[in-house]
């Protein structure tokens, strides 16, 4: 399956993991989900929302490593 074409961007959000609202940096976008800079390792296949202004978005965290992380959206 190919990747879907990513843009970079530089958008403030948040990051809801289980009851924590956590800081994020959305730094690329695509069709079906973004990577994103955190202070945190997050967990691997953990179920979240990103919340950017007013919208929240269901993911899937699909890879972490020390201070970024890729997210599938949800469909």
């Amino acid at each position: 399956m190919k990747r879907a074409d990513r843009d970079p961007v530089s958008v403030a959000a948040s990051l809801v993991l289980e009851d924590r609202r956590l800081p994020v940096l959305i730094t690329n976008i695509s069709e079906d989900g973004c990577r994103i800079t955190c202070e945190e390792t997050l967990p691997i296949g953990s179920h979240v929302t990103i919340r950017v202004n007013l919208v929240n978005i269901a993911a899937t965290i699909r890879w972490s490593l020390a201070g970024s992380a890729g997210l599938r959206f949800a469909k």
